[in-house]
């Protein structure tokens, strides 16, 4: 039987918030160590707005993917982008769209997969005279999930005890909402491994004619 060709090889993931932690496992599987590769992928865009997001999340994706592999000189590269908001199906309601892409540079492929899930905590509110903390802390599931705090002086983000909370909610914050980077979200975490696991189910696939992976 022929051996998997990703089989004892290396992949950059392009990552500053500890998404190897939840897609390395998954990729053990197929025998493919990753290595965290030294890029900022906030320059690509933040869940906050700072740096606003240009392309699709599949464009992103492979871009943070490719600047990975610039900056290991691996040929393999793996990386993901999240769109949490309103679906686009239900708008209504909020989803998390998570995106993950798989760049192959020596077969010269590009394999991305997308799961969405209405499973997210993603909560945010205004602090006004009539705000209910302890709601919406319950509703953002604090402190298991963190919070970023906007006030006129900058933003407070990571918060995940009620000590770093308090000093955050000054009398100039102007609004609270969940901090969706992976390594503060629980729930997004579960969807970013179920993604994860699919792009695996993929790649495990060969082409039964030219042993392709995906």
């Amino acid at each position: 039987m022929k051996l998997h060709p990703y089989r004892h090889s290396a992949a950059a993931i392009a990552t500053k918030h500890l998404k190897e932690q939840i897609i390395a496992p998954r990729f053990a599987q197929l025998e493919i160590a990753l290595q965290v590769a030294p890029v900022d992928t906030d320059l690509l865009g933040t869940f906050t707005g700072e740096i606003e997001r240009v392309g699709t999340p599949k464009e992103v994706a492979l871009r943070k993917a490719r600047l990975g592999m610039q900056a290991t000189g691996l040929p393999y590269g793996i990386a993901s982008e999240g769109s949490i908001g309103p679906d686009p199906m239900v708008p209504f309601l909020y989803s998390d769209i998570e995106c993950l892409a798989w760049v192959d540079d020596l077969l010269g492929i590009e394999i991305v997969e997308f799961h969405r899930s209405m499973e997210i905590v993603a909560a945010h509110a205004v602090i006004d005279s009539g705000f209910d903390l302890e709601g919406f802390l319950k509703k953002a599931d604090f402190p298991n999930h963190g919070l970023i705090v906007k006030s006129k002086a900058g933003i407070t983000k990571g918060i995940t005890n009620p000590v770093d909370l308090e000093k955050a909610l000054t009398n100039d914050a102007i609004s609270i909402e969940s901090d969706l980077r992976s390594q503060f979200s629980p729930s997004r975490q579960k969807n970013i491994a179920v993604v994860a696991q699919q792009l695996v189910g993929r790649l495990a696939v060969l082409c039964k004619q030219c042993q392709t992976p995906g």
